[in-house]
């Protein structure tokens, strides 16, 4: 009996309580220290947000134009940039953001309570507990392969980016998106082996869906289960990515695609796309080896881990969602956002990021070229 309680003990305090202290340090840190880092918007109250906010204040019973009132107070005071609005730049919402808005209920809805409790802080509640899931999924991931302590290790890491930080804490629906997709993340590894997990997938399907547009990434999952035999789940995910992406569609398709190029019609903007692909995935990258170099070491040995185990569905799942979410900051077509849109990848490149961290610590161009030749006979 002492021998269990121990190692109870053991498995609690290695790794969850250091792993719920990073955490606790991180999400302090961002609270109290936040701002302008080259003049670009490292806040926790970003422009985004004040939408997400606006409703959530509407839903607790504030009336629309009292709410506008006190955000805009608010922003004034708390945000990094010191954003000047006015009450009637809020409310009404304006058309074209709410067409964009109104299928994102998620975040709104779950942030109910923490706003009746903390007031407007109460919208950093739910970005906090979603960097908590990702870190725990993390060491689950990593556990599952047997892998416990380099998940431990990548999972202090996250809380530690500046990367993953600026929407990691900050009230917009990032971060929600975050931790959502690496419960899928853990699901995938599961569901070939475990098929009454569909269920639980399509519940994810229609979350993630209505806290933002995540249909290519679905997408691209579904298609990696299809060629892996597993065309039933496959099937069912895209029928209900699709029921679920309805109302985005029917709300906004024109404006939603390269909004920077509104004046334009749809045929000029299909064409601009492939410049969109160049330019997003040029300066993404420039950006993050400017800020936060460690991310994209991440960011490369995980492509490396996946090139060189290409046959293991956790390398097919990576590169599927990279250029799913490679597509959505296309489309969106705003660059050096500093990995926003491509957030959603994180989870999935957990795996790949230690298969690549173990080719790596051998690497020669010999062995470079052997190792890619055993993987992929």
């Amino acid at each position: 009996m002492l021998g269990i309680e121990s190692v109870m003990r053991k498995n609690f305090i290695y790794p969850w309580l250091p792993l719920t202290i990073f955490w606790f340090v991180s999400v302090a840190s961002r609270y109290f220290f936040n701002g302008l880092v080259y003049d670009l918007d490292f806040g926790i109250y970003q422009p985004d947000g004040i939408w997400y906010t606006l409703r959530t204040l509407e839903w607790i019973g504030i009336p629309g134009s009292e709410a506008a009132s006190e955000i805009a107070s608010w922003y004034t005071q708390n945000s990094a940039k010191g954003f000047q609005y006015k009450s009637s730049d809020l409310y009404p919402v304006p058309n074209e953001v709410w067409g964009l808005v109104a299928p994102r209920i998620l975040y709104s809805i779950l942030s109910i309570p923490f706003v009746l409790i903390l007031g407007i802080k109460g919208m950093l509640v739910i970005p906090s507990i979603s960097l908590l899931i990702l870190m725990t999924i993390t060491v689950l991931i990593a556990k599952h392969f047997d892998k416990l302590h380099f998940g431990f290790a990548l999972a202090v890491f996250f809380s530690t980016s500046p990367t993953i930080l600026r929407w990691a804490i900050s009230n917009t629906t990032d971060s929600l998106l975050l931790g959502l997709f690496a419960i899928v993340a853990f699901l995938m590894i599961k569901i070939e082996t475990k098929p009454n997990l569909i269920y639980l997938m399509l519940i994810m399907v229609v979350l993630t869906n209505i806290t933002r547009v995540s249909t290519p990434i679905w997408l691209a999952l579904s298609l990696i289960l299809f060629l892996n035999s597993s065309k039933v789940i496959a099937l069912w995910i895209m029928v209900v990515n699709f029921i679920t992406t309805i109302p985005v569609l029917l709300l906004r398709p024109q404006s939603a695609f390269l909004p920077l190029q509104q004046d334009d019609d749809f045929l000029t903007k299909f064409f601009s796309l492939p410049k969109s692909l160049i330019k997003v995935g040029f300066f993404e990258i420039a950006e993050i080896a400017v800020l936060d170099r460690l991310f994209l070491l991440f960011l490369f040995l995980s492509l490396l881990g996946s090139i060189f185990a290409l046959k293991h569905k956790e390398s097919q799942y990576f590169l599927a969602v990279l250029l799913a979410v490679w597509l959505l900051g296309a489309i969106n077509g705003n660059i050096g956002v500093n990995f926003r849109y491509q957030l959603p990848l994180i989870p999935f490149a957990i795996i790949p990021f230690l298969n690549g961290l173990t080719d790596f610590g051998n690497w020669n161009v010999r062995g470079a070229l052997n190792v890619i030749r055993k993987k992929t006979q």
